[in-house]
């Protein structure tokens, strides 16, 4: 869990303390090793200015201590009569009082005169000394004598004119050192670079000792590495250009980088210590944030689940910790008010408040008790569309709720539950027996129903279909007693009849039309052979020639069977496959067209439409895509609809048939004089032909009324420039009749049966061969 946000919490935080300790760490280290740098330059130059105060001091002694003994007359007076004796006396006499271990006095050539100690020691040959101490007069010189290292000074002792020089000196030591250390708590090395003189107040030195190398190359090895122990700085003294004498400063650097180290290891104790300290704060915070969250994920995943009452469980939380748990039960309130009414809006129609069809199921299962009965009707409201198209869909809806209501009003009070199983059917369920005893069953849920409506001030008579299924008696599963009421309703709505009881058989029925439907779907996709055209031909009457032919569907089952166009066409249009269907056929029938052209054969063909190929807005352009295909030109082709289609699309398949006609496509309107087409609506349709139903052709010539109804619309039809095919002619009595009454085309099985594309090739050899 290294993503978590705990773990994330507590790394920041402890590299924020981790940073810290780092930047402070190093500042530390920095500003320290600056302060201890300037310190130890500061404490240098401190001493050395006490270094130089203190020879300063030994200087001005031995100045005054000089003075005075040139000053001394008795002294003068010996010196001028060389009275040795005297000379002698006074001058160890005077380095006793002043401790002064240095009293010469020296004649004006550089000879010793006489020494307040063994003058052997000295050489007698001082000229070159006294040549360069007389270059400082009155100032101190650093000088070597006899392997010693002296602070001397140099005065005349004059009588009253110069008869001679008292040198004056303090010898430098180990002590001299040692006391300049007490004074600065540095070691101080008197160096003399001819000779190597070395006075030093180091206490412990190697051997050999040489002490510019010493100080400044000896290491101590610390926590850190190794460093130098000492710090130095050369100071020059005046001293005889032969001979210079420096002095050489050096700090002991052991105690600072101790000081450091103790210092810095009580800083890390420290940031250990802020580490820790960081990491066990760092963590509590952590928690304290993601341990609400943790408890927000599960109430999260408590909604999910469905769960909406939650108890958030901690200690007093931060502001914007309860504000987001307060965010949380809101959110969960919501979601619950929500989710019920999404709920019952996925389980119940929004205009009715019924069950809905899927919701219905399930009540079904759950509410249905196998030792009682129960009626299940299904009602079907007719004519509900055009009531939706002529008064407005607001009128419609309050007529579905009118209607809900009443079923509500019957059923209720039987303990029976409903549902708006379609755009305008219910199903109503209620105990059968109870509704015998109260409201006279089926009959009197009828009456109500159709007694008249006041919609909208409105007054609405409403017919309707119910289908009726007994339960248990015709189903105990939810899904065979809805499949079947629906069944009943649909045989209801079919035969026009106010109420239909299922019977057996009919479920099985049912399910073979949709094996069947699966069947012809599969059969448009494979295209193997199952589905084919036939073409029957059409006689002209004037020319006696066969120039057109009406195409017919036939389909055999792979199974060998047959099925009658009827009953597969009137199932593609129940299932909205007939549009497939008719593309199917449009395809076949253009390619067989293009195909007797490139043989010479030249043929209008008709094809038969339904209206959802008219109301289908792709079927203009699939037809023209499809003659551009072929090069087949529109003339040969020939749209054929029933008046039952142009009546159900009378508006839109007006348009859509001129549409048509612009391209040249003819129309064709079949079975006319059998449907409700009036004399003013066909005046209006942009149609070219008429074709006469098949009722009044059969039995022409043995029929006057037919005789009389024929001629009237073969005479009607040329009036209003249209052509007139008669169909179902099989008699020669019919066909003679027909010609006589200027009847344009005729067609029937006494010219030729429906026949393949080949078999109508041979016929129509023989047609010709035998007129």
């Amino acid at each position: 869990m290294t993503n978590s946000l705990k773990n994330r919490i507590t790394i920041l935080c402890v590299g924020l303390v981790l940073l810290t300790t780092v930047v402070s760490l190093f500042s530390f280290w920095w500003s320290t090793s600056k302060f201890q740098e300037e310190k130890v330059n500061q404490d240098i130059s401190v001493a050395q200015s006490v270094y130089k105060q203190y020879l300063k001091s030994k200087e001005s002694l031995l100045l005054t201590a000089a003075k005075v003994l040139t000053s001394d007359f008795g002294f003068k007076q010996a010196v001028a009569t060389r009275d040795a004796g005297t000379i002698s006396s006074v001058l160890f006499n005077h380095s006793q009082r002043i401790n002064a271990e240095l009293m010469l006095l020296i004649d004006l050539s550089g000879k010793l005169i006489s020494a307040n100690t063994s003058e052997d020691i000295y050489g007698h040959d001082l000229q070159p000394l006294m040549k360069e101490l007389l270059s400082t007069s009155e100032q101190s010189s650093f000088v070597v004598l006899n392997n010693e290292l002296y602070q001397v000074i140099l005065l005349p002792v004059k009588a009253p004119r110069t008869v001679a020089y008292s040198l004056v000196g303090f010898k430098i030591n180990n002590e001299v050192a040692a006391e300049l250390k007490s004074l600065t708590g540095m070691d101080v090395s008197f160096i003399g670079s001819a000779d190597n003189l070395v006075i030093s107040s180091l206490v412990k030195r190697p051997t050999p000792f040489e002490p510019v190398n010493y100080f400044n190359t000896l290491t101590t090895s610390r926590f850190f590495g190794e460093y130098l122990v000492y710090r130095n700085r050369d100071i020059d003294l005046p001293s005889l250009l032969s001979h210079p004498i420096v002095i050489l400063l050096s700090a002991d650097l052991t105690q600072s980088y101790s000081d450091f180290e103790k210092l810095f290891f009580t800083l890390m104790i420290l940031a250990i210590l802020t580490m820790f300290v960081g990491v066990i704060t760092s963590s509590l915070l952590a928690n304290n944030l993601t341990t609400p969250l943790s408890q927000l994920a599960v109430i999260a995943r408590q909604f999910a689940q469905g769960n909406y009452s939650f108890e958030f469980k901690g200690k007093k939380q931060s502001t914007e910790i309860t504000t987001l748990v307060d965010a949380f039960n809101s959110m969960g309130n919501d979601i619950n008010e929500r989710e019920k009414q999404i709920s019952f809006q996925a389980r119940h129609d929004s205009l009715t408040g019924f069950y809905n069809r899927s919701a219905m199921l399930d009540v079904l299962g759950d509410e249905l008790d196998a030792t009682n009965e129960y009626t299940l009707v299904a009602i079907d409201i007719k004519g509900l569309r055009h009531i939706n198209d002529k008064l407005g869909p607001r009128v419609g809806d309050d007529c579905l709720k009118a209607v809900a209501s009443r079923i509500s009003e019957f059923s209720d009070e039987l303990g029976g539950f409903h549902a708006r199983i379609g755009g305008d059917e219910f199903l109503t369920v209620f105990p059968a027996t109870a509704a015998q005893e109260l409201k006279s069953g089926i009959d009197g849920l009828m009456m109500q129903l159709q007694a008249c409506y006041t919609i909208q001030k409105l007054k609405i008579n409403l017919r309707f279909s119910a289908g009726i299924v007994q339960y248990p008696a015709q189903g105990i599963t939810s899904d065979d007693l809805m499949r079947r009421v629906l069944i009943a309703v649909d045989s209801a709505a079919s035969d026009h009849e106010s109420i239909h009881y299922y019977q057996s058989g009919e479920d099985e029925a049912h399910l073979e039309r949709l094996i069947m439907l699966d069947e012809l779907k599969q059969a448009i996709i494979d295209d193997d052979g199952q589905l084919f055209m036939t073409y029957q031909p059409k006689l002209h009457m004037k020319t006696q020639k066969i120039d057109k032919v009406e195409s017919l569907i036939r389909w055999q089952r792979k199974d060998g069977s047959w099925v009658n166009p009827e009953l597969f066409i009137d199932l593609a249009e129940q299932s909205g496959l007939i549009v497939e269907l008719t593309a199917w056929v449009v395809n076949t029938v253009v390619a067989q067209v293009a195909n007797w052209q490139s043989k010479g054969i030249e043929l209008q063909a008709a094809i038969n439409v339904s209206a959802q190929d008219i109301a289908f807005s792709g079927f203009h352009s699939a037809l023209v895509s499809t003659l551009e295909k072929h090069k087949v030109d529109p003339k040969l082709i020939t749209i054929e609809l029933t008046e039952r289609d142009m009546i159900e699309n009378e508006e839109k398949g007006i348009k859509a048939l001129e549409n048509l006609k612009a391209i040249g496509v003819k129309i064709s309107l079949d079975d006319y004089g059998v449907g409700q087409t009036s004399l003013g609506r066909l005046k209006m349709l942009p149609i070219d032909e008429l074709k006469l139903d098949k009722c009044f052709i059969l039995k022409l010539d043995e029929s006057q009324k037919d005789q009389f109804i024929v001629q009237s619309s073969i005479t009607l039809g040329h009036q209003l420039g249209f052509s007139v095919v008669a169909e179902g002619v099989e008699t020669l009595g019919s066909l003679e009749l027909l010609k006589s009454m200027q009847c344009d085309h005729a067609q029937g099985y006494y010219l030729s049966r429906p026949l393949k594309a080949e078999l109508l090739e041979e016929w129509l050899l023989d047609h010709y061969v035998s007129h």
